[in-house]
């Protein structure tokens, strides 16, 4: 048996595998099959894994941006879990083009450099208010960056926050061009006139017909502001008071 391991490290130590997805790692020290030493060549990170999976390439390096090339999993967190989920989503909004190109609002978003982090950015979820609620028709709340800080493009710990479905719709700006009308406006060609209207969560809620544009942009921000006060009002006791405030504080400007 001596003779058998002092063969198979003379046969494994030293020797350079490539992985997946992490580079080349070499093996350092082979203790048994399900206990090998190795280390990544780029980054000098260490670790013990088994002899198989280094043979299939399926070790990670952790010192190594894995999610989208920005994010790093310091730690194993399953894929179903929602602070998994909710950071690739994250990331993919901000650093997966295919995403922004069907989603273009999200183009020059960025990340703070401890949300791209899972290990921080799961340990700060947890302990935000909100994280863990649904609204009443069973939907979780949803993370935001645009109510803390009004236009804000990066998502870190001090401008996001969770709020319910129907909060945060009302700050998601459409993914089409606005055209040259301003914000909750359109001009209805064979009437010659301009309808103003509110996007929510599962429909439009239409405010009416106005002969003017002015008309119907003073009317869309009356009614925004108050939808906003609204909802603000109806989620107080569950939302971040940071948001509350915000929410009560916020006025609609013609170029949103």
């Amino acid at each position: 048996m001596k003779k058998y391991l002092e063969d198979v490290k003379l046969k494994y130590e030293g020797k350079v595998f490539k992985t997946n997805q992490f580079g080349d790692l070499i093996v350092l020290k082979y203790n048994n099959a399900e206990d090998v030493e190795v280390m990544f060549l780029d980054t000098k990170y260490t670790t013990s894994a088994r002899m198989q999976c280094i043979k299939d390439g399926r070790v990670r390096d952790f010192l190594k941006p894995f999610m989208f090339g920005v994010g790093f999993i310091t730690k194993t967190v399953g894929s179903k879990d929602k602070n998994y989920s909710t950071w690739q989503r994250m990331l993919e909004r901000c650093y997966e083009t295919k995403c922004q190109s069907k989603y273009p609002t999200y183009i020059g978003c960025t990340v703070s450099e401890n949300f791209k982090y899972l290990e921080y950015f799961s340990k700060w979820c947890v302990n935000q208010i909100g994280f863990d609620s649904k609204d009443e028709k069973g939907r979780p709340f949803q993370l935001d960056k645009d109510i803390l800080l009004k236009g804000n493009k990066v998502y870190s710990e001090d401008t996001c926050c969770f709020v319910p479905a129907e909060i945060n719709t009302l700050f998601t700006k459409s993914n089409k061009s606005r055209g040259k009308y301003l914000i909750g406006v359109s001009y209805v060609k064979h009437l010659g006139k301009y309808v103003a209207y509110i996007r929510a969560y599962e429909k439009s809620n239409y405010l009416g017909v106005f002969s003017t544009e002015a008309e119907a942009i003073y009317t869309y921000k009356q009614a925004k502001e108050s939808r906003i006060k609204d909802l603000a009002n109806k989620w107080k006791d569950e939302i971040d008071p940071r948001a509350y405030n915000a929410l009560m504080n916020y006025e609609v400007e013609m170029h949103d």
